[in-house]
């Protein structure tokens, strides 16, 4: 299966250095991954440090792919759901590298490595190809940069849910008195905790300004259907668990396992909402009368941020 998906791809029509580069990302994210959940368990016969050097060299691929992408089709990736996705992988590659040269994590890695692994398969088993550009309108600055920041919104609370993740499997295993393997070189509590609370407080203000910009980008009378798009009102989802989140803790109310717990849930129904309102909206075209006018998936809808 993963043979012909990437037959499909690589014969989407786009030149020879993206199509190395995407698949070369590929491989170092799947092979990281896997060094990563070896190092988390079995630390004697893997090095975190192997594994990130890994994802580096994925990373690093990443950024010559879309370099590549953007130069031989302008803004036309910005506007294709594969490559959505791809550049989310890209920010939470990103986000990682930056979370654990801040403060090393090494066990950070175990997490994120496979996580990024994951969203590539899953996008590409579930009909990843990149469609060549098409007459559709050119993008705005605002809707690029609405883009832009949205992704790197939906990173920043990826390295949330990590953090969140870790903290919640540390401090049980602290109550116990019994600490697992995999569990022994993960930060301080203290350290989760800080990087759970800088990650929502980064997070917000960039939906925040990445929804002005998407909805000031097109006229008020567009907004009702922008507002009704799935990827706007799983993104408006996000927007509320980010708010609580950071009116939580400057209120005090949310703290520890609190805090955790809300960004899990958050985590959770971000998930839900993204891929619940997808399979409706596809449900209802399917079963739609021929010639019927169709409701806005992922492609067709205009704002194109996840």
């Amino acid at each position: 299966m993963l043979a012909q998906t990437f037959h499909r791809f690589t014969s989407g029509g786009i030149g020879l250095l993206p199509q190395v580069a995407l698949h070369t990302a590929i491989t170092a994210f799947v092979i990281a991954a896997i060094i990563a959940l070896v190092a988390l368990f079995a630390p004697g016969r893997a090095r975190m440090k192997w594994a990130d050097i890994t994802g580096a060299a994925g990373t690093a691929a990443l950024l010559i792919y879309f370099g590549a992408r953007f130069a031989e089709a302008g803004l036309a990736p910005l506007q294709n759901l594969f490559e959505v996705i791809t550049l989310t992988a890209l920010c939470l590659a990103g986000a990682y590298f930056v979370a654990t040269r801040l403060k090393p994590m090494p066990a950070l890695g175990g997490f994120a490595f496979p996580a990024l692994a994951a969203v590539f398969l899953v996008s590409l088993l579930a009909g990843g190809t990149i469609e060549v550009a098409d007459e559709r309108s050119p993008l705005s600055a605002m809707v690029v940069l609405h883009v832009l920041l949205t992704i790197l919104a939906y990173g920043v609370f990826f390295m949330a849910a990590v953090a969140a993740s870790m903290f919640l499997i540390q401090e049980r295993a602290l109550k116990r008195h019994h600490t697992p393997g995999f569990a022994r070189h993960f930060p301080p509590l203290e350290s989760l905790r800080k990087l759970l609370h800088q990650c929502l407080w980064v997070g917000l203000p960039l939906l925040t300004v990445g929804f002005a910009l998407g909805f000031g980008a097109f006229p008020a009378d567009q907004w009702g259907a922008l507002a009704m798009t799935p990827k706007v009102l799983t993104a408006l989802v996000l927007w509320l668990v980010l708010l609580a989140g950071t009116l939580g803790r400057l209120t005090g109310w949310l703290h520890g396992r609190r805090h955790s717990y809300l960004v899990l849930l958050g985590f959770g129904l971000v998930l839900g909402t993204y891929i619940g309102l997808a399979l409706f909206v596809r449900a209802e075209n399917e079963h739609a009368p021929r010639g019927a006018p169709r409701a806005a998936v992922w492609q067709e809808a205009p704002c194109t941020a996840l």
